[in-house]
């Protein structure tokens, strides 16, 4: 019986695939979206881009590395259908191997010839979230995204490293440690650029090291970041914790607010 979860066009999820991803850290699936649904959510994106107002993830516009909606699957029910699309967080959930729950979804832009590279990073410091361990982002593509136009580059394995070569939290961003301080090995490992295709998704875990290109070319770079944090994660004051502000120190996020995807 054909897997529901899985589009015509998509290859099927395989045990290797599973166990690439969790040597790796990171998965490229092909085509996990059908062409009618990239149009549709990139319809659905460009228009939220337009009602507001993007938030730039660098120091000013001039070195702006991305732009960015955030909470985009409470603006757009159609990004929300995004975030919880079955294809999607079927093979997330089967990727973490535990049971998890939708965090958050932000719409990604790199204009065209203006957007930095986006420095080097994991999402764990990012996230004002505790007993995380199987956390992963799922990083849709709604256009073409050849090494040219800022694809993502991963460190293979990098999410395996020491804890004492990591940074696990920050309160502002002003605590932002670069990879080589505190993983002096980084500078030798090798890192994989992953041009995709619209409607491509690829998956990487809370703690792997990536970073992307610039956009050198004349078409913007738009994709949609989906968060899923292990069910059970629980809040910690940090950095872009706003819409957390009703919480309390060890809280644990569920509800609707942050609905199970199994």
């Amino acid at each position: 019986m054909p897997d529901p979860t899985t589009p015509p066009s998509a290859e099927p999820l395989t045990d290797d695939d599973v166990r690439r991803y969790r040597e790796q850290g990171y998965l490229h699936l092909r085509q996990v979206l059908t062409p009618q649904e990239v149009a549709d959510h990139r319809a659905a994106a460009e228009a939220l881009l337009e009602r507001e107002v993007p938030v730039i993830w660098g120091e000013s516009e001039s070195v702006t590395q991305v732009h960015y909606v955030e909470e985009a699957w409470l603006k757009s029910e159609a990004l929300r259908s995004l975030a919880l699309h079955p294809a999607v967080t079927g093979i997330a959930r089967r990727l973490a191997g535990v049971p998890l729950r939708l965090y958050s979804s932000d719409i990604l832009l790199k204009k065209p010839y203006k957007a930095l590279p986006t420095m080097i990073h994991d999402d764990e410091a990012g996230l004002p979230l505790a007993e995380l361990s199987q956390t992963l982002t799922a990083w849709i593509a709604l256009t073409d995204v050849p090494v040219e136009r800022g694809c993502l580059e991963y460190v293979p394995g990098s999410h395996l490293r020491a804890d004492a070569e990591r940074q696990i939290h920050m309160m502002s961003f002003d605590e932002y440690r670069p990879m080589a301080e505190i993983w002096p090995d980084f500078i030798w490992q090798p890192r994989v650029a992953v041009p995709v295709r619209a409607g491509d998704v690829t998956f990487h875990h809370f703690r792997t090291v990536h970073m992307a290109g610039a956009n050198t070319t004349g078409e913007p770079r738009l994709a949609n970041g989906v968060i899923y944090m292990d069910d059970g994660a629980a809040y910690r004051p940090g950095v872009q914790d706003h819409h957390l502000s009703g919480l309390r120190p060890g809280q644990p996020l569920g509800g609707d607010t942050f609905p199970s995807i199994g």
